[in-house]
């Protein structure tokens, strides 16, 4: 499964990656709540998992800004 992780701490992030991988998920990165939304705009991932207190965008307002732009997209096919 793809997931987009997004945590700004670079050694967690490292972490968290590690264990995702080795499970056998597929794994992009982000370093705070604008670069994930920059990166989930390019490509839809079915899990986000996101680190709640972050410079330039917190984990809520990125939420936030996915169920928004989901609410209002026009459904097209299933993910």
């Amino acid at each position: 499964m793809k997931i987009l992780l997004v945590e700004d701490d670079a050694v967690a992030r490292e972490t968290f990656q590690a264990i995702l991988v080795a499970q056998g998920h597929e794994v992009v990165t982000a370093e705070n709540g604008r670069a994930a939304w920059d990166r989930w705009l390019l490509t839809r991932f079915r899990v986000i998992v996101a680190d709640w207190l972050m410079p330039d965008m917190d984990g809520l307002e990125l939420c936030r800004r996915i169920r928004a732009r989901r609410r209002n997209r026009i459904p097209t096919s299933s993910w």
